[in-house]
């Protein structure tokens, strides 16, 4: 117990920085904790090699050498839920449970490592090693900016204060230079237009449904006595056709 106390300090505190400080500027870089940038330093690798390398009868795997390197670590942040939703708000980006770096052998990157702390072990591991493009795209960021991921639009930023820089536009729309404010209309406009271009909003969908609901009613309420008259004049009709016999 006295070992896991403070082990769930750290994980404690690691997940306590991902909600509760949401940094805009560069100046405001997170530092990177320990046991993080000891898995970038001595562990990453050889899970490399275990899920992704050559050797023991595997020839289609990656050759990593001893040249093979990791670049500088860099914490992920996202856009807030009251950002995504439109609303006013003074810090955009909240940090998030991963970290990014990436990967060369000789010289040539060959993928972007993404690590995370697993909250059941306390311990970081490797989450997901991208494609070397993504790496690419990512070292493209502005000097001592930070990266911000958009997972719904499969899109990533560089963001220093108020100028944002698409690295990877996937679905954003955003295709340069631009500010959060002005990313922030230009994916809700996006939504409304996808809002109006789908199924009716649910008030609109309601209405209908109690609209047909009267209708289907009133249709009922008239013709069934309608029908009731007509059978009951079809009944008279018959009684007088048929001659009874005459006792």
């Amino acid at each position: 117990m006295g070992k896991l106390l403070p082990a769930m300090g750290v994980l404690l505190l690691t997940l306590l920085c991902g909600v509760a400080v949401s940094p805009a500027l560069a100046a405001d870089q997170p530092k990177t904790p320990q046991q993080v940038a000891d898995y970038f330093a001595d562990g990453l690798i050889p899970r490399l090699i275990d899920l992704y390398g050559s050797g023991d009868g595997v020839t289609k795997g990656i050759d990593f050498d001893a040249t093979t390197t990791v670049g500088p670590i860099s914490r992920v942040l996202e856009w807030t839920p009251d950002f995504l939703a439109g609303r006013q708000t003074e810090v955009p980006t909240v940090l998030t449970n991963n970290w990014v770096a990436s990967v060369s052998v000789r010289g040539a990157v060959l993928g972007l490592a993404t690590v995370w702390i697993n909250p059941a072990l306390d311990a970081p591991e490797l989450a997901a090693f991208d494609p070397p493009e993504l790496a690419r795209a990512l070292a493209a960021a502005p000097a001592e900016s930070l990266l911000v991921h958009d997972p719904a639009r499969k899109a990533w930023f560089a963001i220093d204060g108020d100028v944002l820089t698409p690295l990877v536009p996937g679905t954003s729309g955003a295709t340069e230079a631009t500010t959060p404010d002005a990313y922030q209309h230009t994916i809700s406009d996006a939504a409304i237009g996808d809002n109006a271009a789908g199924s009716a909003p649910p008030g609109v969908a309601i209405a209908a449904l109690v609209l047909g609901i009267v209708v289907v009613g009133l249709a009922v309420f008239v013709l069934l006595p309608v029908r009731r008259r007509s059978k009951a004049a079809d009944d008279d009709e018959f009684d007088e056709d048929v001659d009874l016999p005459t006792p």
